[in-house]
């Protein structure tokens, strides 16, 4: 898992069929430090984030393929799965 910040989202009149009802958001990878890294990129979001500027755990590759209806993989490289309350560092 990594961190992102939400900055965006997307509204998508056609996608995937296995992608009905699914948020789509654009979120910008960040470092330790939460300082912007690498290029921004698009996530589904199963966590219902409350939107810009909230900061995310997300995973992609394989780790990001969930199962839609009828046991489908869904196409997506990138997926939400927890909000990031605080950041505390020892």
């Amino acid at each position: 898992m990594d961190l992102a910040r939400v900055i965006g989202c997307i509204v998508a009149t056609q996608k995937d069929p296995a992608l009905q009802g699914c948020k789509l958001c654009v979120i910008q990878p960040l470092d330790q430090d939460l300082n912007p890294k690498g290029s921004a990129l698009v996530a589904t979001d199963s966590s219902s984030s409350r939107g810009e500027g909230e900061i995310v755990y997300y995973v992609s590759s394989g780790d990001a393929v969930p199962t839609g209806p009828e046991g489908r993989k869904m196409p997506v490289d990138a997926a939400i799965v927890g909000i990031v309350d605080y950041v505390s560092k020892a």
